[in-house]
């Protein structure tokens, strides 16, 4: 690392007017590519929010866009390409700053598409991928030509891999209408399963962090809801993850929270075209609903369509379900033994949601002795039918 980069940041600390925005711009200027690219992964949203545009006076701003986006941007790797990618989210985005968003991501092709894609949708707050083409890109021209070439590059580079999309109330946690455990438990084993699946049948996969949540609880301009989602997912021992929000008129009904997290999944898939599609949902909010929409829309794309079942669903319901390819199950030991019988988890992955199941019921601080009693009868029982 060169001298130069301390010093652009020991100046982006301090008072910036601008004689120090210029000498920022004119040391970033100077930057070799592998500076240039550690100042952007590291320190990119800082640079841009820095230099102005003045109302009378030098637009730093917009002569940094110029030099990194356009004059510079074959110095990017992946990260800097995604790091400046989000530097333009942050704040309003321009329809200049739109266009060469699009630039950015359409100049990408191939197997490093994918990557790059992975790479932006791993952000921590709401700039993730979808964010940046639903949210932060409102010309809808420009968010077509991305579109576009998305689907265009995936010829010839079909990922066999799936992303999990799961929705997080009385699936990942007891929330709502579950009554077999204390409020706020997370249930057992349900964050391997989903690392299993993640990991996929082979446990080598080309692309981790591949688990998106789609929840019904509404976002916000802010940000806000989104956060806290995230650090509770987080806390609870998920890995890289991304989150898709409802809205509040979905809560309305079930039938408008069903068609809100199909949307989502619909705008996900156009995302990414390349890969296959797990659902997870329960049965308590229309995920029932959600899982036969998305095998009628995507019957080639979706693998499985998991449901925890949490309202004691008669057996003829979930036979009748079943033939429709949506699988029911009471403990995550269960939804494993299904995704090993389905060819969607290894053994090793199997094994590790039965251990970490069992660890963690072992752990819960029960209301009362019947809870206990049922869930270690049904985890037992499950665990007492793995098919292979």
């Amino acid at each position: 690392m060169s001298s130069t980069l301390p010093l652009i940041r020991e100046l982006m600390m301090g008072h910036t007017g601008a004689p120090e925005e210029a000498r920022i711009f004119s040391l970033v200027e100077q930057l070799s590519a592998e500076d240039l690219n550690a100042l952007l992964t590291q320190d990119g949203d800082r640079l841009f929010s820095t230099l102005d545009n003045r109302l009378f006076g030098p637009d730093f701003r917009n002569d940094l866009v110029t030099l990194v986006g356009r004059r510079r941007i074959g110095d990017l790797d992946l990260h800097g390409r995604a790091a400046l990618l989000h530097a333009l989210q942050v704040g309003r985005t321009s329809s200049a700053e739109e266009h060469l968003m699009a630039d950015v991501l359409c100049g990408v092709v191939g197997a490093e598409l994918t990557q790059l894609k992975n790479i932006v949708n791993l952000q921590t707050d709401r700039h993730a991928l979808d964010g940046l083409i639903w949210a932060d890109i409102d010309d809808q021209s420009v968010r077509q030509r991305i579109l576009d070439h998305f689907a265009q590059q995936t010829v010839g580079v079909e990922v066999r891999e799936a992303k999990v999309l799961s929705d997080i109330d009385d699936t990942v946690f007891c929330a709502l209408h579950d009554r077999r455990y204390p409020k706020g438990t997370l249930y057992p084993g349900v964050i391997a399963f989903q690392e299993a699946l993640d990991e996929g049948p082979q446990d080598c996969p080309r692309s981790v962090g591949d688990l998106t949540f789609v929840t019904a609880r509404p976002g916000d301009v802010f940000g806000i809801v989104e956060r806290h989602s995230r650090s509770s997912l987080r806390h609870a021992g998920a890995g890289d993850l991304s989150v898709l929000s409802g809205s509040l008129l979905s809560l309305r009904t079930l039938d408008a929270m069903a068609a809100k997290k199909v949307e989502n999944i619909t705008r996900y898939a156009l995302i990414y075209p390349e890969y296959r599609l797990i659902f997870m949902g329960d049965s308590g909010q229309g995920d029932v609903m959600v899982g036969q929409r998305l095998w009628e829309e995507y019957p080639s794309a979706l693998d499985a369509v998991f449901i925890h079942d949490v309202v004691d669903t008669p057996q003829e319901r979930r036979d009748e379900l079943a033939s429709q390819k949506v699988w029911f199950h009471d403990t995550y030991i269960g939804a494993a033994n299904k995704a090993l019988e389905l060819g969607l988890i290894s053994a090793g992955g199997h094994g590790r949601v039965v251990a970490s199941a069992k660890e963690a019921l072992s752990q819960i601080p029960w209301e009362d002795a019947g809870q206990q009693e049922r869930m270690e009868a049904l985890m037992a029982r499950d665990e007492g039918t793995t098919t292979r």
